[in-house]
Order: C-alpha cells, then sequence, then structure tokens
C-alpha cells in the first residue's frame, strides 16, 4: 500500500504538476522509499529525547546497532534534547526509520526538516532570483532586495536584535565560572597559599600530631549508631568529618563548645612565639568556635592551623593556650573511606549511621542516604601538605629581585635573586629532577584536587611539581606550576607521586601588585619594555612595618635607577588622560576592522556559539568568551566616553564607539553611511546592529584595539530561503546557545559560511 501511494504520488506530479508535498501519503513511507532509491546522498536522522536523559553518548550507543555513525551534532533546549545523525551507510538510516517503533515513548525518530527539503528539491524546481550569494574573489557579496524600508532617515537611533547588556553578559560570565569551580570533592586550600614566611624557612619533618594518633575506638564501642556530619569531601571515595552525636546520649557539639569556652578564657599566643606542630587552641570564623589544634604553617601574620576536632585547616590570627587537660583527649575528627564512588552523591551535611563493627584496628559502619546503604571505614585523620599549606620564600626590603611575569599592573610575579635563595632553588630543582628521573612510575590512581604532583614539563624541558588546578575528563588535568608562573594540561599517565620532602618546600616566586598602578593592560610600549626587563636584575622596596605591605611594591631597576613602576605608569596612561595631549584626526589615520585582534574560527571545526541576530542575510554570532575578558574593556571606554562629549561621524569600516539601549558604549564597525541618514553599524562584542545618531557615536582611541572581537558574521551554507515568516520565527530565537560547524572563512574578515542544524530545524 505505502509503494503504491509513493508511485502515484510519483504519477501525480509528473502529469498533473502537483506538488508532492499536497498529496495525502504516509510521511515515513515517503521517506523510506525515498532513501531506498537515493544512495549518493548524505541523509540525516532527527531523534529527539523529550526526557532529557540523554547526551551524546547516550544517543550513539541507541544508533550503534543499526551501523556507523559518520556524523552526530547535539543540541539542547529547554523541553528536550536533540541529536542530528550521519551514518555513513543509508540502509542504517533506513533500518532505524522501519525499527523506530521499537523505542521508548520518549523518544521520537524522523528524518530531519534539512534532509526533507534535500528530498523535495529532486521532484520539484525552484526558480526564485532573490537568494543569498557569495563570490570566492570578493570575499563577501550578498545580494538582498532594496526597499523603502531600507532607507532610515536622519532622527533618532534605531536598534535591531535583543536588548542585552554588557553587565549582565559579564555576570552571566563569573556565574558560570563559579559554577564550574564548584566540585563534589575539593580541598578548598587555595587561601592556605601564597603568604610568606616572616622566619627564615626550616626543613620540616613528617608531622605527627598526638592527639591525632590517640584511638578514639572505644567511643564506638558501647554504642549501636549515631549522627555522622560530613567535614570536606576529599575525593570520590572519602571524606573527613565528626560524629555530632551518639545513640547513648553523647552530643559531641556541646562538648566542643565547652572546649571553646575554656580555650577563650586562657592567655592569648603571640604568633612570633609559635612553632611548627604546637598544639593550640585556634579561633575558627566558620563555626565561631575555638578548637583544638596543631601549627603547620607560620605565614606572615597569620598562621595555619590543622583543627583536630573538625577535620580540616584553617588559617587564623587568634590563636590561644590550650588548657592541659585537653592535651591526652584523643582528636573527634576521622577520615571516612568508601569502596564505591559515592562520595559524590552525598548532597546532605549529616547522616544517620549504625555501628558494624568496632576494633583498634578498624571501625566499620553504616551510613543510610536515602534507604540506600553505604559501608564505610574509618581511620584517623592526618592533614596531607596540600591542605596544611606551603610557604613562599619571603622577601626583604630593598633585596634584589627578578621579574618573571607581568599582564597587567595589578599583579606580578617575581623570584628572590638573592645568593643564598638560588642557591637553595637550584639545589631542590636538581633534587627534584633527580627524584622524578628515577621514579617515572605514573600515579596510578585519581588525583585530589590541590594535589601536588611531580611530571615532564614541555614548557621547562624537565621535571617540575605542580598542584591539581582543574579536571578536563579523558585523564586530563590542568596542572599550575609550584615554581614558575606557568600552568599546564597534563595526562594522569604523566603524573608522579612525589615525597612529602619535595611537597613541603617552600615556593620559589610571589605574586604581588606594583604600588601606585593603573588599572589598564600592558601594551604598546609598555609591552616592549617589559620583555626587556624579564630576567634583569630589580630591587624590591616596600613597607615592612606593615603586615600586609609585600603585597604591593616597587621595583626599581638596578642598573639604571629607575623606578619601574613610574616608568610604566607613564607608558600605561592613556592618551586622554594626559594634558596637552591631542587625537590624531587627520584622514586615513582612523582604526580599521584590520587593526583589532580577532578570534579567528578555524575552517571544518564545531564551535559553541550564541546566535545574537540575524538581519540583510548574516547571522551575527556570538562565542562565550566575552564576559570573561570584557570588563576591564568596558570600564576603560566608560572613563573614555565621560571625558570625551564630543560626537563623530564615522568612516566606512571603522571602529568607533556606539552607545545602546541600555546607556552603555560599544565598540562598533561603520558598516554603511550615506548623507542625510542614520550610521549603520554593529557591534563587535555583543553582535547587535544598529542605526545610529551621530550623538550616539564616538571615535575610538587606540588605546582600547587591545580586546579581541567576540562576534563572527556567518552565511548559512544552505539553499533554505529566508522570507519575512522566517526573520519573525528567527526572532523568537534570538540570544540562543547552539552548536555550528565553520564550513570556509570568507576572505578573512570574521566572515564564514557556517552549517547549524538547529537553525536549520528552525527555519525549515
Amino acid at each position: 500500500m505505502q509503494n503504491s501511494n509513493f508511485k502515484f504520488a510519483l504519477f501525480a506530479m509528473k502529469f498533473f504538476s502537483l506538488e508532492l508535498y499536497t498529496l495525502n501519503i504516509n510521511k515515513s513511507a515517503w521517506c523510506m522509499s525515498s532513501l531506498k532509491m537515493d544512495k549518493d546522498c548524505d541523509y540525516e536522522i532527527c531523534m529527539v529525547d523529550s526526557s532529557k536523559q540523554l547526551i551524546k553518548e547516550g544517543f550513539i550507543n541507541l544508533c550503534r546497532k543499526f551501523g556507523s555513525i559518520k556524523n552526530i551534532t547535539i543540541h539542547k533546549t529547554d523541553y528536550e534534547n536533540q541529536a542530528f545523525i550521519q551514518f555513513e551507510d543509508n540502509d542504517a538510516a533506513y533500518k532505524l526509520l522501519n525499527e523506530k517503533l521499537d523505542f521508548p515513548s520518549f523518544i521520537k525518530v524522523d528524518i530531519s526538516n534539512r534532509t526533507q527539503k534535500m528530498i523535495n528539491s529532486k521532484f520539484r524546481k525552484e526558480n526564485e532570483e532573490d537568494v543569498e550569494k557569495y563570490d570566492d574573489d570578493d570575499n563577501l557579496k550578498t545580494v538582498i532586495k532594496e526597499n523603502g524600508k531600507n532607507e532610515i532617515k536622519f532622527g533618532n537611533s534605531i536598534y535591531i536584535g535583543p536588548n542585552v547588556s554588557g553587565r549582565r553578559l559579564i555576570e552571566e560570565s563569573k556565574q558560570l565560572k563559579i559554577n564550574s569551580k564548584i566540585t563534589p570533592y575539593n580541598l578548598e586550600n587555595d587561601d592556605l597559599f601564597g603568604r610568606p614566611l616572616n622566619t627564615k624557612w626550616e626543613k620540616l619533618n613528617k608531622p605527627e600530631f598526638e592527639l591525632n594518633n590517640l584511638d578514639f575506638y572505644y567511643r564506638f564501642e558501647n554504642c549501636t549508631g549515631g549522627e555522622i556530619k560530613i567535614e570536606k569531601k576529599l575525593s570520590p571515595n572519602m571524606f573527613t568529618g565528626f560524629t555530632t552525636f551518639f545513640n547513648d546520649g553523647d552530643n559531641i557539639q556541646d562538648k566542643l563548645k565547652i572546649i571553646s569556652n575554656d580555650i577563650e578564657c586562657s592567655d592569648l599566643l603571640n604568633i612570633n612565639d609559635l612553632k611548627y606542630g604546637m598544639l593550640v587552641g585556634a579561633f575558627d570564623n566558620a563555626t565561631n568556635l575555638y578548637g583544638r589544634g596543631y601549627v603547620t604553617l607560620v605565614a606572615g601574620n597569620s598562621v595555619n592551623v590543622a583543627l583536630s576536632d573538625y577535620g580540616r585547616v584553617i588559617n587564623t590570627i587568634k590563636i590561644r593556650v590550650l588548657p592541659e587537660k585537653y592535651n591526652k583527649l584523643p582528636g573527634y575528627s576521622f577520615k571516612v573511606y568508601t569502596k564505591g564512588d559515592y562520595v559524590p552523591q552525598l548532597k546532605n551535611t549529616s547522616y544517620v549511621f549504625k555501628v558494624r563493627s568496632v576494633c583498634p584496628e578498624r571501625i566499620v559502619l553504616i551510613m543510610f542516604d536515602e534507604n540506600k546503604e553505604i559501608k564505610v571505614q574509618l581511620k584517623k585523620w592526618q592533614p596531607t601538605i596540600e591542605e596544611s599549606g606551603v610557604s613562599y620564600i619571603d622577601f626583604k626590603n630593598n633585596s634584589s629581585a627578578e621579574l618573571l611575569k607581568l599582564k597587567d599592573m595589578s599583579s606580578i610575579f617575581i623570584r628572590s635573586k638573592e645568593k643564598h635563595h638560588f642557591e637553595f632553588f637550584f639545589s631542590f630543582w636538581n633534587n627534584l629532577a633527580a627524584y622524578c628521573y628515577k621514579n617515572p612510575q605514573p600515579l596510578n590512581r585519581i588525583p585530589l584536587y590541590g594535589e601536588i604532583v611531580g611530571f615532564k614539563s614541555t614548557l621547562t624541558n624537565n621535571y617540575v611539581r605542580g598542584r591539581i588546578h582543574k579536571f578536563f575528563g579523558d585523564n586530563m588535568y590542568s596542572v599550575k606550576h609550584m615554581d614558575d608562573p606557568y600552568k599546564e594540561n597534563i595526562n594522569l599517565s604523566e603524573m608522579i607521586e612525589l615525597q612529602f620532602e619535595h611537597k613541603s618546600m617552600p615556593v620559589s616566586f610571589l605574586k604581588v601588585g606594583l604600588k601606585n598602578a593603573l588599572p589598564y593592560p600592558i601594551q604598546f610600549d609598555a609591552k616592549r619594555l617589559v620583555e626587556h626587563v624579564i630576567g634583569i636584575r630589580l630591587s624590591v622596596h616596600f613597607d615592612e612595618s606593615k603586615a600586609e605591605g609585600w603585597k604591593y611594591v616597587d621595583l626599581n631597576i638596578t642598573i639604571v635607577k629607575e623606578n619601574l613602576n613610574s616608568i610604566l605608569y607613564s607608558l600605561v596612561e592613556p592618551l586622554w588622560l594626559k594634558d596637552n595631549a591631542t587625537l590624531d584626526n587627520d584622514i586615513g589615520s582612523f582604526i580599521k576592522y584590520i587593526d583589532l585582534l580577532r578570534n579567528e574560527l578555524v575552517e571544518k571545526s564545531v564551535v559553541n556559539m550564541t546566535f545574537v541576530v540575524y538581519h540583510d542575510g548574516v547571522f551575527y554570532m556570538r562565542d562565550k568568551l566575552f564576559g570573561k575578558s570584557f570588563s576591564l574593556l568596558s570600564d576603560m571606554i566608560k572613563e573614555y566616553c565621560s571625558l570625551n562629549l564630543n560626537p563623530y561621524l564615522p568612516h566606512i569600516d571603522e571602529v568607533c564607539l556606539g552607545q545602546f539601549p541600555d546607556g552603555m558604549w560599544y565598540r562598533v564597525i561603520c558598516d554603511q553611511v550615506k548623507p542625510g541618514e542614520l550610521v549603520k553599524v554593529h557591534s563587535v562584542d555583543l553582535g547587535n546592529v544598529a542605526y545610529l545618531n551621530s550623538r550616539n557615536i564616538k571615535r575610538l582611541p587606540e588605546e582600547l584595539i587591545f580586546h579581541p572581537t567576540h562576534v563572527s558574521l556567518c552565511i548559512l551554507d544552505s539553499s533554505i530561503q529566508i522570507n519575512e515568516e522566517k526573520i519573525e520565527l528567527l526572532q523568537k530565537y534570538e540570544n540562543t546557545d547552539c552548536e555550528l560547524t565553520i564550513v570556509k572563512s570568507l576572505g578573512g574578515k570574521n566572515h564564514y559560511l557556517f552549517n547549524c542544524p538547529f537553525i536549520e530545524e528552525v527555519l525549515q
């Protein structure tokens, strides 16, 4: 019956010139017959998961039994996950469509609208004159119907596209960064690093904390259960914690409050009198209580203390004498191990437990998580060197240093050039390299966040140590060097486990700020000066009488006895702040689009971008880096526009500043200037199109071209016609994230041909 319907459709087209889609035929049957007829075309299947459970791997697993997959593109909406699939063999697509009824009800399968149109085009001829064309020799040509709507008379500015604000995008980027840092397990030790020692560094022995070594098993012998609190997640199968109460009525939290009250009545200790490993009472801002702990690092005017009753390390300035009666009481904290990867799934802060078995060597509990029983084992807690903190080599006023890195004037990286320090550095680096060379075995386990590991660096071509910073998947990690201001991506198989003596050595470089620094990027002459100064001996000056004086320093160039801060200040200060400075307004001296830094897209690459607006045959697509890097540029533009009040009439292809509905000024490209009409521009950072009055345009100073553009102009690589009705449809999807394939770069001016299954699906 299905084949007869299809033959009838062909007969009707041939003799009566009827459109195929007007016939009342079964769509799936017609599609499958078409697939049989022409195997030379690449047919695309659209699979929709309304449950939003499937990701790329799930779609691939569903389709694998039908044949080899050639290409798959995923698009996620608020309501469903979509996969656009191409098989190596069209017989696989035909088989999948034949068996689609076997899938669960939340899985829908059909050929995509793009393939539907491709099939239709084989049976009907369309001759429409107003289509978008491009010419390889002329970079880009767009043919658009000219009508009265294109004449924009001089008057109020007109804005096209979503009403978005750069400030909001910056906040979204910051929130995304915060969310991306939230991991199920985290040592939370960033605040334990970065403080220079206030005393001469001495070699540390592996710590032995008496309270942490005392047996606490007898507390669990005579109870059946209680409640356990998670203090800190360390890995997929490990966390630190303590019991809040036992079923026999022993309330631990009340005991910790009594200990805190007794400590508060004791004498204050001077931080300069503290020694590594001292048992003290330390104030914890998180609990607002004093707790028992051991000194692990004296740094600056503060100290790191490992709290024996809470299972974590804090940094504090409030240290008191611990009453003697608490010197022999075992610590209440412990480490909890599981055999499975349960820890990331634990969402609550505390859980009920029952005691499974108790002996001096081992305590086994059963934790209850939503009617699921998790078998765990308790062990004594001993803080690692990563948790305790690693010190920096301290700087003295007027000591020698070298500049390692300076991206902007708010933060610089320097290293001591004092002879005794440098000899110490090289001795340690050689010992570390020798150890790693003799022990090249990989880590053979998943590293903890913040863990210090050794590896062969491709940047220094030597064995170095670094801290785990981020996890990218596929055993790839971002690692921060501990003896150079670098970050590097390292495979798990290349990591070497280090011993305590290598981890506890102080970091050799220090991050500080410059006094009286301007919040501007280092560029032009200032950048060349910095490149020349790196490696030259400098002297460091700061106020040693202030506890935080070392954080902002003056650097003097020893050779010429000049102050580096003041030289950089004069080179970095923008012209609009300098007295008697005039901008060059000569014809031909304006900043063109080619002068801007651009984030070029690679041909045949797949990128995630935001579809901003469709206008005059062009899709304006914005990348994901906007909010991350726009903040500094935005502040500079705001400062410049507050001083420069003169409107400006730009040239074609000139980069200037345009004011948008949110009241902020953005960098724009002048696309069209006609006498008596508004100036047509588009934002290179937001992606919006506008027709602006000259009062909403200002000249762009040279200092503001350092920032790369974030918008690409794209042409759809398809024969899809976009009429007024489809333009209205596209407006509903403005400011939507989508995945697109870059087919070809057109002329190198951020113009591209692209494919995007999501947009093509919308337009069908």
